[in-house]
């Protein structure tokens, strides 16, 4: 909700009265509430309407006392109240007053006072007349050390804020923007299947520059030959990252290192050896070997080891895929011998037939088990890539989407996917939860990659 502050006047003083009348709090003035001194007060108002009002006064050179602090019954929540506290406070504060007074007669009221600004009970005082809670005759005086709360002040939201992102759960602790991670095409998917699947060079391109206009900051590329066939020809990957980067410089072009359909390691690194434009950002790094239904995706701990150490030799960020939990503990390895360091990134990849399936059980162990400094995203395979995609999405992670996972739209099967229209999905379901899409340049820093001048 939005709402401002600003200093109150006495053309005001109708629409004061309106809302103290709410808390029978409008007998002003009388023996209980001497007239308003404008000069010493605020206003609320949302929509330039007056919501909220707050007062105080001076005592003495050293001491100042709060008056009234009011919201309209609808508003109350919305941390209008505390604003006008605030206000008031730091008025005062600058005049040099050490110490509060403040009288409550309601039980939450009192309690809010010591939560959010140190009050401390005093005392208590006969009222004199009906004024504010009808069935409390008396007032409890608080006070609080203005000069300490504000000196700390800072340090101690700074304290609450990192304690929530440390032991709160989303949304309490904000979300951080959502990294969206596109597989464009893959290795299985073909135009026989679905007409959508990018093959061409110039189709590839054009998704990329696509998905990134819609939100991606990752895309994750497989290269196919002029027969639309996976290839490791480095040539191919060039063009397509180049051709990208010339478009939209910003987008992180990850290239795969994929172990399936038995390429030794010398095709599988091909990739890593492209210099100048034409360099990936990201290469996959599939942290174990394991059986799809087309075929076996091997990957033994001296290839992946080798694959490592290339990419930190080319200053290559892996991006580390885990189909089972067992495969984190190679992760760790890597990383406890420095072949992988700093901040890493995890593709979770669940539903496959002979991995970990597509349930958000599995996800939740998988991903509370990573080591420390992690990112990480998830997706499903097929039917599952919605699925596991939301509860990533919920559960503060992040997302991997494409045709190269999933090539329906629909669990019918009745509705062909595009790239286009997964990644659109998915960003009006983070915008409804009301979660941030990241932006490339954010993403590059935060993976510790070369941010383009």
């Amino acid at each position: 909700m939005d709402f401002y502050i600003e200093k109150a006047n006495t053309c005001q003083r109708k629409e004061f009265l309106n809302i103290l009348r709410y808390w029978n709090m409008h007998h002003i003035p009388s023996v209980e509430m001497e007239d308003f001194d404008f000069e010493c007060y605020y206003v609320a108002k949302v929509e330039n309407k007056i919501v909220g009002l707050s007062g105080y006064k001076i005592l003495n050179e050293k001491q100042g006392k709060t008056t009234l602090l009011v919201v309209l019954p609808e508003y109350l929540g919305s941390g209008i109240g505390k604003a006008l506290q605030l206000k008031r406070l730091e008025v005062m504060y600058k005049k040099g007053i050490k110490s509060v007074i403040t009288n409550s007669d309601r039980k939450e009221t009192i309690v809010w006072y010591k939560k959010h600004f140190e009050y401390k009970e005093i005392g208590k005082i006969k009222k004199l007349i009906s004024f504010g809670e009808n069935d409390v005759d008396y007032w409890t005086t608080l006070e609080m050390n203005l000069d300490e709360y504000m000196k700390a002040k800072d340090k101690k939201e700074k304290f609450k804020e990192e304690y929530k992102k440390e032991n709160e759960s989303y949304p309490i602790t904000p979300y951080q923007p959502l990294i969206i991670n596109v597989a464009l095409t893959g290795i299985v998917p073909n135009k026989s299947l679905n007409k959508y699947v990018p093959v061409s060079i110039e189709e590839i391109v054009n998704d990329a520059i696509l998905v990134h206009d819609l939100g991606a900051s990752i895309v994750h590329i497989h290269a196919r030959d002029k027969d639309g066939v996976m290839t490791n020809d480095a040539r191919y990957y060039e063009e397509i990252i180049s051709r990208i980067k010339k478009e939209r410089p910003e987008l992180i072009c990850c290239a795969t290192t994929s172990g399936r359909n038995g390429q030794s390691i010398e095709e599988r690194s091909e990739v890593l050896d492209i210099i100048g434009l034409g360099k990936p950002d990201m290469a996959s790094l599939t942290l174990g070997s394991l059986n799809f239904i087309s075929g076996a995706s091997i990957n033994d701990i001296d290839t992946v080891t080798e694959l490592a150490f290339k990419m930190k030799e080319k200053n290559i960020k892996p991006e580390l895929e885990i189909f089972d939990a067992g495969m984190i503990n190679l992760a760790k390895y890597l990383e406890r011998y420095e072949i992988i360091d700093g901040v890493k990134y995890f593709n979770i990849l669940l539903g496959n037939l002979n991995t970990a399936s597509g349930t958000i059980k599995d996800l939740a162990h998988i991903y509370t088990s990573l080591p420390k400094n992690s990112i990480w995203s998830a997706g499903g395979l097929g039917q599952f890539q919605l699925p596991i995609n939301i509860a990533s999405i919920v559960a503060g992670g992040n997302v991997r989407v494409g045709i190269e996972d999933n090539i329906y739209y629909d669990n019918e099967k009745k509705i062909l996917a595009s790239n286009k229209l997964l990644v659109q999905r998915l960003v009006n379901i983070t915008e409804q939860l009301s979660r941030e899409i990241a932006k490339p340049s954010n993403v590059k820093e935060k993976l510790g990659l070369k941010i383009n001048e």
